[in-house]
């Protein structure tokens, strides 16, 4: 009985191995990274800066994500909050098939925040919200002017509800910007270095 279970142990953490792997080696063949050619011209957004900091290896974040949602990891992004190098992946979980945002600290390598993704008719979001969309647009790109190139509606895992927009500043970098969608104030905006994957559409 014993060795069965250790059996299944090892086939087990094999298999989540082997997982990892193939999204990494998916990661790997994407066509490089999805920087804008503005932002490629520009010295303020130097990729070089990632080796300041002491950061751990994405397959450990990965890890720590997937036992936080399991399912399928379909995009990576590395940014900065304030001073923490931050890993995101969105994954699609194979228990209600949602999409959730999973943060990682990369120096740390515990995760620090998971939010859902949901559509404009979801209830609890529609319900809540007491700001619109365009409402937190405006306001995002009156303090960081651009031009929006994806958003999102997210839940909290404590309830909170969020818009959440990607800017490519007309200064040539790329910047996250969350909208509490209840007050409508700015709750972070972080610098985006890389950004791996595809959206679900």
């Amino acid at each position: 009985m014993v060795e069965l279970i250790c059996c299944y142990r090892l086939n087990f953490d094999y298999m989540r191995l082997m997982i990892i792997k193939k999204f990494l080696c998916t990661l790997a063949l994407i066509p490089f990274l999805a920087i804008d050619s503005a932002v490629k011209a520009n010295d303020n957004f130097d990729l070089d800066d990632i080796k300041l900091y002491d950061i751990v290896k994405v397959e450990q974040c990965l890890d720590q994500a997937y036992d936080t949602v399991p399912g399928h990891a379909r995009k990576l992004e590395f940014k900065i909050e304030g001073d923490d190098p931050i890993y995101e992946f969105d994954i699609e979980s194979s228990k209600d098939g949602s999409t959730y945002n999973v943060e990682c600290n990369a120096e740390e390598g515990f995760i620090i925040e998971v939010e859902r993704e949901v559509d404009e008719n979801n209830p609890i979001f529609k319900s809540g919200a007491k700001v619109t969309l365009q409402q937190a647009k405006d306001y995002a790109l009156k303090i960081h002017p651009g031009r929006v190139v994806a958003e999102e509606r997210e839940i909290g895992m404590d309830g909170t509800l969020t818009y959440e927009f990607d800017i490519q500043t007309n200064t040539g970098y790329e910047i996250k910007v969350d909208v509490d969608a209840v007050t409508g104030k700015i709750e972070e905006a972080n610098f985006e270095l890389y950004e791996i994957g595809i959206e679900k559409e």
